[in-house]
């Protein structure tokens, strides 16, 4: 057992010298001093390199820059690529296991493989495939070997925890009052809904384009003045008798005037026409009528309906008061069988029913068994999955750089 721990730390030492020379060497052909590659571990005689990392964390790093940045970004992508690299190292673990286990995986396992990653990633197109290979500097081969390392730490897993694995009553029982929670439910109720789309925007009338009116005030004062104008010259004995006479007649030609500028002033600004009804808004108004008349949601939905669940009666289904529009929440005030008025939004017009209603509750163990027992069970493998790797880890040379 020495001997071998002896040859193994020899030959990563080897290791080490042949990627330091490469490094070296490439350093010496470029003017930049930019390290490309290195060593981030050696596990037994394989090395896993600081790009094979790269690779690994690259896909969650895009996510971490739309959460996280400056200094907090910072540390989450290094977490992100020593988890990353325990990753890697557990994995090439669990295929030196396999090989020295003497295990094999058939070609047809790994061709199978292949042929439904292109068929569902790439639609079967295996020319788009192969360039998309190419664009990642990736030949077939390589892809292969990804594809059956992956087929193998799938399989060794599966083999080390499929052993019978049980979850007693009691354990749970335990797991149940503990979670409590999580099988709380609120109010639902079972909701049916007619929707009904506004019709489009029209152009507003144009404005009124009446001329001439505007100018009769202005012509019955001039008329006016003309009268006031026309009164004859006469005699000093004669005017005095005239005054009254010429002051009823002005008096009657002013409030005549007054009437002629009121006329025109309201036919110059008239009153604004009430708004059209929308007739989709009428349409609405008529299903309602029909509804309160006796005739069936489920009938009227699938007939008037535009929404995407005319064709099941307008049925939505079980529905919490925590995924409902505001507009939508008089459902919870109606009674089952009970439909809504007209509820008018910017997208259209809808009408509510409640089929039925369940009051908040929390679900009973019976209801939830499977559910929990599926739980503990994975909970179990994870755990002998670990201690299978720690395992492994506990035997092998591993060092980290």
């Amino acid at each position: 057992m020495a001997k071998n721990s002896k040859s193994v730390r020899c030959a990563a030492l080897l290791i080490s010298v042949a990627l330091f020379l490469v490094g070296a060497a490439r350093a010496a052909t470029t003017e930049q001093s930019e390290v490309v590659d290195g060593v981030a571990a050696i596990v037994n005689d394989k090395v896993i390199t600081y790009s094979e990392v790269r690779d690994y964390v690259q896909p969650f790093l895009q996510q971490l820059r739309r959460t996280y940045s400056g200094k907090e970004l910072v540390e989450k992508v290094r977490a992100a690529q020593m988890d990353a690299l325990n990753n890697l190292i557990d994995r090439e673990l669990i295929i030196q296991e396999f090989n020295q286990k003497g295990y094999s995986i058939p070609a047809t396992v790994v061709d199978g493989q292949l042929n439904d990653v292109i068929a569902s990633d790439y639609g079967g197109d295996r020319s788009t495939f192969i360039k998309t290979l190419q664009a990642q500097r990736m030949t077939l081969a390589q892809y292969r070997d990804q594809l059956r390392d992956q087929i193998i730490v799938q399989a060794m897993r599966h083999h080390k925890t499929e052993q019978e694995v049980v979850a007693s009553p009691y354990k749970i029982e335990k797991y149940y009052q503990e979670h409590l929670d999580d099988y709380k439910i609120g109010d639902q109720i079972k909701l049916r809904m007619i929707f009904i789309k506004k019709s489009p925007p029209e152009s507003p009338p144009p404005a009124s384009t009446e001329t001439g009116r505007a100018s009769e005030p202005a012509k019955a004062s001039a008329e006016t003045n003309m009268v006031s104008e026309a009164v004859p010259a006469t005699a000093a004995t004669n005017q005095a008798a005239q005054v009254s006479a010429i002051d009823t007649q002005q008096t009657a030609q002013v409030a005549s005037t007054d009437r002629i500028v009121s006329t025109s002033q309201r036919e110059v600004a008239p009153a604004p026409a009430p708004l059209p009804v929308d007739p989709r808004r009428k349409l609405g108004e008529e299903i309602l009528g029909k509804l309160d008349a006796g005739d069936s949601f489920d009938s009227m939905a699938k007939l008037y309906s535009e929404g995407k669940e005319a064709k099941e009666g307008g049925d939505w289904g079980w529905i919490g008061y925590d995924v409902l529009r505001k507009e939508y929440e008089v459902a919870f005030s109606l009674r089952p069988g009970q439909h809504s008025k007209l509820i008018e939004t910017d997208e259209g017009y809808y009408i509510l029913q409640v089929d039925d209603v369940k009051p908040a509750h929390t679900k009973p163990l019976a209801e939830v068994r499977d559910e929990v027992e599926k739980i503990l069970l994975e909970q179990q493998r994870t755990k002998m999955q670990e201690q299978w790797v720690k395992e492994l880890r506990a035997k092998a040379y591993i060092r980290l750089f």
